[in-house]
């Protein structure tokens, strides 16, 4: 049972929560189905801007995440989309992990995917809602400022309406913008937490995230901070453990296989193409201190038959979904703590134990014992009734 101290404290038990396979399945598919969308939408957008499939297949493989070299907008426009369906994709897996978390500190371990996917079916959309909310109001704010520009070239009257308005509003009003943008960065981190915690609406889940950073910001960048520590840290030991796990199948398959293992496993590591940057941040304990494992060079290229191919490409095919997997206990560790996070805030903030408060679940079987205890009396009074009307006959 979950003993909340309210403090920093219970922070440091969200590596430890996240590491459940229920919230790391859900971490893995949400990233895996974002990821997927993303590679057909990059792809297409490839297409559309004149390259071929096999040069595409050449340059990227499955990572597609560097050099984007679009030709026109709307291959643009299509990425974007892209990218957008991913974050969408982690902003309600996030939610999806959230809930599960906030079941369990309330004492229901046994919260199912199946209840974890009703809830989303029911709050998904305020989870997407709330960033796409304040990123559009920020957007009409930055057209004001560029019409606001446009106005500025008037002779005359713009140059002095410029610099008579600059404080008040133009200034103010960019003040409330950057503030906003500002907001905006954070709630693709606490907004999911808001919502699994809440299930409020797209109107209370802004409230809260403005009134939690404006009242208690460094309690909250603080957590955070420490959350992304311990999740970098969680996700290098665990890619630690499954690096030497691979290092070990090598070994001992090895011992008969010699040279065709070899080359299968070199093949293999030719389709686990992420960027440079990606390797050197996640096979490094901390950025600046030089305690990482060495991944082996990828580009081998040699002959393999059909056999060994097909099998070369399914190892590469696994060591991603390894990559993938490891990434999602770092993400499940970060949706836990901010909801950790949200849950002790809003007891600071407002004196609030959100572990006290009935759950959607918990008030539909109090509606549904409250109608059979008053169908129960209904069928009492009914026999009552019958009852004396036979006495009087």
């Amino acid at each position: 049972m979950f003993k909340p101290y309210f403090d920093i404290r219970d922070v440091f038990r969200a590596p430890r929560l996240a590491l459940s396979g229920k919230k790391m399945m859900i971490q893995f598919f949400g990233l895996l189905t974002g990821y997927l969308g993303f590679l057909i939408l990059t792809y297409i957008a490839y297409l559309l801007s004149k390259m071929s499939l096999p040069d595409i297949w050449e340059s990227y493989r499955f990572f597609p995440l560097s050099d984007f070299a679009f030709t026109n907008w709307y291959s643009w426009l299509i990425f974007i989309i892209g990218v957008l369906f991913w974050v969408f994709c982690w902003l309600l897996s996030s939610a999806t992990v959230g809930k599960v978390t906030y079941e369990q500190l309330k004492g229901d371990e046994f919260y199912s995917a199946k209840d974890s996917a009703k809830f989303l079916k029911k709050h998904g959309q305020t989870v997407l809602a709330s960033p796409l909310f304040l990123a559009g109001v920020a957007f009409i704010l930055i057209i004001g400022g560029i019409i606001i520009g446009l106005l500025g070239k008037i002779p005359y009257l713009g140059e002095l309406g410029i610099g008579v308005f600059f404080a008040v509003p133009i200034f103010a009003v960019a003040l409330v913008c950057v503030y906003l943008i500002f907001i905006l960065v954070f709630s693709f981190l606490l907004a999911p937490a808001i919502v699994a915690a809440t299930k409020e609406d797209i109107f209370e889940t802004i409230v809260q995230l403005f009134s939690t950073i404006w009242s208690q910001p460094w309690r909250y960048f603080l957590y955070t901070g420490v959350i992304l520590v311990l999740a970098k840290l969680g996700a290098f030991i665990l890619g630690y453990f499954c690096y030497r796990s691979v290092q070990l199948i090598y070994w001992s398959c090895g011992i008969f296989m010699s040279a065709k293992l070899t080359d299968i496993t070199d093949e293999a590591f030719s389709y686990v193409t992420f960027p440079d940057w990606f390797f050197k941040f996640f096979t490094n304990i901390f950025p600046g201190i030089d305690f990482r494992f060495h991944l082996p060079e990828t580009g081998w290229q040699g002959f393999l038959s059909w056999s060994e191919s097909i099998s070369a490409f399914l190892v590469g095919i696994t060591l991603i979904l390894l990559i993938f997997g490891v990434l999602s206990y770092a993400l499940a560790t970060l949706s836990t703590g901010q909801t950790i996070t949200y849950i002790i805030l809003r007891k600071k903030k407002d004196e609030e134990n959100l572990l006290e408060r009935k759950t959607e679940e918990e008030e539909e079987q109090e509606k549904i014992e409250e109608e059979e205890k008053e169908k129960a009396e209904e069928v009492k009074e009914e026999q009552k009734t019958e009852s004396t009307e036979t006495k009087q006959d």
